[in-house]
């Protein structure tokens, strides 16, 4: 009786001590937050803010902190709301969505649903999810009542809401009726959690809560601090090229400069106006990593063509160096984290890159600067000033006549009498008359 006693003792106590273990390894304390922007002028929800935001999300998981979204958007395209959406949702770290402005409508709700914690300020307003079309034509928003494409963003604007424990019926008239709530209205429907003035307010409601982000149980720290995430260069490009007026006057600008370029016959020009289609293509959603490196493969062809086998320095040379920018400017900026070996190699790779570039256009920029130094120059293509030469027959004084100098026949003009066979000096050229005078030396 005894030893079993002392038995499940120590079985007990093992079971104590697996337990604080598994407590101690799977409890994890935020104290710092990524503070991502969404706001003006970047406040519309497309593939470069989707690309900024899914690496933010990345960077935080990869070195254990939280992430916090700031909004104040009208909304933006679907697919870039449902990739951030979708990477929000399986984030491994918390992530916190403040509406910082007086509206987070339609993509700017989705992508907010599957945040841990939403904070609203108190003029903030959310919902209004029905799609939209633009009309090419006219330009104009129409909404879209196709059950086809409604239902599945139903459907995973209800996924989101129960993943996070939020009012599906109320998620569900965002979709249907254009519904729209105010901060109180929608942290009193359960949508949102709380209302905040500004972040350090948000800051003060969130600390100290825990949170479930994948099998992690996380407790945000009484002392939360921000750490600013800046968007790439790509990102911010990506975010320009996504405007649809500006990719439609790009791509129409492509093809017109292209057909005009076969038609005339002036193939130089071609690069250029393959410039301004590929980024157009970019803002019609093509995949912006093929297109940066056709820019940078053609663009080094170019470059080199011009430096190596055309005389002079013209437009393949400019093309090339413009291309070259381009494709540089579209580069990814890293790899996923987990693939990434360190992101020191990501930073390498990318000076790396930069540096051939920058090394290329300043020895281009050399050649161009040596070309217009030469050009600058007065071109001669026969300097007989100085030349001797024998008059072929008598220049009466004051009177012209033909010499022959350096094996060809010039008129000439002289001050005083020259007889045949006399020889003469070139003083001076008046178009295609030399002005000459005896010449007093050796033959």
């Amino acid at each position: 009786m005894r030893s079993s006693v002392i038995f499940l003792f120590i079985l007990a106590l093992f079971m104590f001590s697996g337990l604080a273990i598994v407590a101690e390894v799977s409890a994890t304390t935020i104290n710092t937050l990524v503070h991502v922007r969404v706001t003006p002028p970047w406040d519309m929800i497309d593939t470069g803010i989707a690309e900024c935001i899914v690496d933010a999300i990345s960077y935080a998981e990869s070195r254990k902190l939280g992430v916090l979204v700031e909004l104040e958007t009208y909304g933006g395209y679907l697919d870039a709301a449902l990739t951030i959406g979708d990477r929000v949702a399986t984030a491994t770290t918390p992530v916190i969505v403040f509406v910082s402005g007086g509206k987070a409508f339609s993509a700017g709700t989705l992508i907010s649903l599957p945040a841990h914690i939403i904070v609203l300020s108190p003029i903030a307003t959310i919902g209004a999810m029905q799609p939209v079309a633009i009309n090419p034509v006219t330009g104009r928003y129409e909404p879209i009542n196709d059950s086809k494409v409604i239902n599945p963003i139903i459907e995973k604007a209800v996924y989101y809401a129960r993943l996070r424990n939020r009012n599906i019926t109320a998620v569900e008239m965002f979709v249907t009726r254009n519904l729209v709530l105010t901060a109180e209205e929608a942290v009193k429907h359960g949508v949102a959690d709380y209302v905040a003035r500004d972040i350090s307010d948000a800051l003060k409601y969130i600390s100290g809560k825990k949170v479930i982000a994948g099998s992690t149980e996380y407790t945000l720290s009484d002392f939360l601090r921000v750490e600013e995430y800046s968007c790439g260069i790509r990102s911010r490009f990506l975010s320009i090229l996504s405007n649809t007026l500006l990719s439609s006057v790009l791509t129409t600008i492509g093809i017109m400069a292209t057909i005009f370029s076969i038609a005339s016959g002036r193939l130089e020009a071609l690069p250029l106006a393959l410039v301004f289609l590929f980024l157009g293509l970019v803002g019609s959603g093509f995949n912006p990593n093929f297109i940066s490196l056709f820019l940078i493969l053609v663009g080094a062809a170019l470059l080199s063509i011009e430096l190596f086998l055309t005389p002079g320095f013209g437009i393949l040379g400019i093309s090339g160096i413009i291309m070259l920018s381009t494709g540089f400017a579209l580069l990814p900026t890293g790899g996923p984290t987990y693939i990434a070996p360190d992101a020191t190699f990501v930073l390498v790779s990318r000076y790396v890159a930069l540096g051939i570039g920058v090394g290329l256009g300043s020895l281009t920029a050399f050649v161009l600067y040596k070309v217009l130094q030469a050009k600058r120059r007065k071109v001669v293509l026969f300097e007989l000033r100085g030349k001797v030469g024998r008059a072929m027959d008598r220049i009466p004084a004051g009177g012209e006549g033909f010499i022959i100098v350096e094996g060809e026949y010039w008129k000439a003009y002289s001050d005083e009498e020259i007889e045949p066979n006399s020889l003469v000096i070139v003083v001076d050229r008046k178009e295609n008359v030399l002005i000459v005078k005896k010449y007093v030396g050796s033959s």
